[in-house]
């Protein structure tokens, strides 16, 4: 039996070489992968001679870079930061991802690995969310959130609305890099913080960018086929017809994913994606209830406690019941317009905690 110290040090070790082979080969996951199961030892890659990496098919410039800097790497201490390191041969890797050709045989994560295991559903869409896009985002993954491990990729707009409305609702979300997981490389930059409450609310970072690197414009068309490669439905919020989020979804297309699409404004620039998929065939939704019953997943009603966020919101819940109340009598009630009062309800139907009748009247959730 290894005393545990040095048990610890022959780890170490190991993930200092599966690092090593990341930085220089992670971009060619097919070589990479034709390395780790190539070497009986993986220790020997640091010894052998170039003809053993081509007779394994592995031939690129990465092969050269890694020939010439392999002793010296090797030596140099990793900066963990929490980073743990996921191969494709490991118990926790996602069965539906290891079977795509490319697959990353190496991923570096900080979080809880079992989100892989849940059902996980990527939610995607434009940088440049419209107000529409926020209100279905918000919608839709306040629906999902409960039932899907939401999956994005902590970019702009709709990918770090859907990583934010989960954790606000004790969801589960996974978000894919497409840079190092070190707190330097982090991107962006202004979803750092969020970046750290999905690991703190029992999230899960992953990338195959190792530690160290930075954000480049070749890595998001891998990190792309990730996301599409971990998700069984993607969801498509908002979306032009040349971006990255249509890339996603036809990725997703090949990988066997259904894909549902909400439809949008046709005379929109970030609708032409969504509604393209749709008359390509993908399933238009309106509703979270709508991929829920295409899985047959029954509803799971979560209560939250809402917050008044001002004395007008405050006075309208106190005097809203199962009842059905006017609009005219919350405007005597509480000495507000009626116009101001519509914003105010309309915006408490979006939190789920009042409910339109119709003909104006009104009551509490």
């Amino acid at each position: 039996m290894l005393c545990s110290a040095v048990r610890d040090r022959l780890l170490k070790f190991m993930e200092n070489i599966l690092f090593l082979l990341s930085k220089y080969f992670y971009y060619k996951p097919v070589e990479l992968r034709k390395i780790l199961e190539g070497f009986k030892k993986l220790e020997d890659v640091l010894e052998a001679p170039k003809d053993v990496f081509f007779k394994l098919g592995v031939g690129s410039k990465a092969l050269d870079e890694f020939l010439n800097s392999r002793k010296q790497e090797n030596n140099k201490t990793i900066k963990q930061e929490d980073i743990k390191i996921l191969t494709i041969f490991d118990e926790y890797y996602p069965e539906k991802l290891k079977h795509l050709c490319d697959a990353p045989p190496i991923l570096f994560y900080k979080g809880d690995l079992s989100c892989l295991n849940g059902g996980c559903l990527a939610v995607i869409g434009s940088r440049k969310i419209t107000e529409y896009g926020k209100r279905v985002g918000q919608q839709f993954v306040k629906g999902l959130c409960n039932n899907f491990v939401i999956v994005s990729g902590l970019a702009y707009g709709v990918d770090g609305l859907a990583h934010k409305i989960t954790v606000d609702n004790n969801g589960k979300t996974i978000a894919v890099l497409g840079s190092g997981l070190d707190n330097e490389n982090i991107y962006p930059k202004t979803n750092f913080n969020l970046a750290q409450e999905i690991v703190e609310k029992g999230g899960l970072l992953l990338s195959e960018v190792p530690p160290g690197v930075g954000p480049q414009v070749f890595h998001f068309p891998m990190r792309n086929r990730i996301i599409a490669g971990l998700s069984q439905g993607i969801l498509i919020v908002e979306g032009g017809k040349k971006s990255g989020t249509l890339i996603t979804a036809k990725l997703g297309i090949d990988y066997g994913a259904d894909i549902f699409a909400v439809p949008n404004n046709i005379f929109h620039p970030n609708s032409e994606g969504v509604n393209y998929l749709i008359k390509c065939g993908a399933h238009p939704v309106t509703s979270a209830d709508d991929i829920l019953e295409f899985y047959g997943i029954e509803k799971k009603e979560v209560k939250k406690i809402y917050a008044p966020k001002n004395d007008l919101e405050k006075i309208i819940l106190d005097n809203l019941s199962g009842d059905p109340k006017h609009i005219n009598n919350l405007s005597e009630l509480s000495k507000a317009e009626v116009m101001e009062l519509m914003g105010v309800l309309t915006d408490l139907e979006m939190e789920g905690v009042v409910k339109n009748l119709g003909g104006q009247r009104y009551i509490k959730t």
